[in-house]
């Protein structure tokens, strides 16, 4: 015998539930990208948070109070090479020292406040100086020649410009009076990370 199925009067089957679309990818601003300053990151004999020495341990200066001052970025290796910036800014600070060379600070305005990303041990190129724009990327420095010593110290100090933005790389004169770590430092290698570009595809597309 066979048996059909009859669908009672009046009574229509539900209407199938639209797939709901996936919630837009959320833009992220231009200015909140950031790079590393050099192709690569490897480390150098401090990073952030070390005491201040050089790589063999020394001091680079012994305070009476036995203050240990802190390294508020991260040495990266590298020969003589551009140094690009790290994210779109406008250069703020420009300082010389006969031991360490020259330190460049570059203010960024983003979407949650104002970075500062420092570096030193480098050479200002020819056309860059204190209100120079910068674009993420752009080469506006080379590594300086120190001997075997040869390397860039790159922070992020969270904050806008203030004296202090300086702190880092070289050793404060005095041995007192001095924020204690890491005052408004962020690590620089986790910025960095958190603040790559994501790749955007268009809709539907597969790589």
């Amino acid at each position: 015998m066979l048996w059909v199925a009859v669908q009672p009067p009046g009574l229509n089957p539900p209407a199938p539930t639209p797939e709901a679309s996936p919630p837009p990818a959320a833009v992220q601003a231009e200015a909140d990208v950031f790079q590393s300053p050099l192709p690569t990151w490897s480390p150098h004999c401090l990073g952030f948070g070390s005491p201040w020495t050089y790589c063999n341990g020394t001091a680079l200066r012994a305070c009476p109070s036995g203050a240990v001052w802190r390294h508020t970025g991260a040495d990266l290796q590298t020969g003589i090479e551009p140094v690009m910036a790290a994210g779109d800014g406008v250069i703020v600070g420009y300082s010389t020292d006969p031991q360490f060379r020259g330190g460049v600070l570059i203010r960024h305005p983003t979407t949650t406040g104002v970075v500062i990303t420092q570096y030193w041990h480098v050479w200002l190129r020819q056309g860059f100086g204190v209100g120079t724009p910068v674009k993420r990327g752009e080469a506006f420095a080379d590594v300086a020649d120190m001997g075997s010593l040869t390397h860039l110290h790159f922070a992020v100090f969270n904050g806008d410009y203030e004296p202090h933005a300086w702190n880092g790389a070289l050793p404060p004169s005095p041995c007192s009076g001095f924020p204690a770590f890491p005052y408004r430092f962020v690590d620089p290698a986790a910025f960095i990370e958190a603040h790559l570009a994501e790749p955007r595809f268009a809709r539907g597309i597969r790589l």
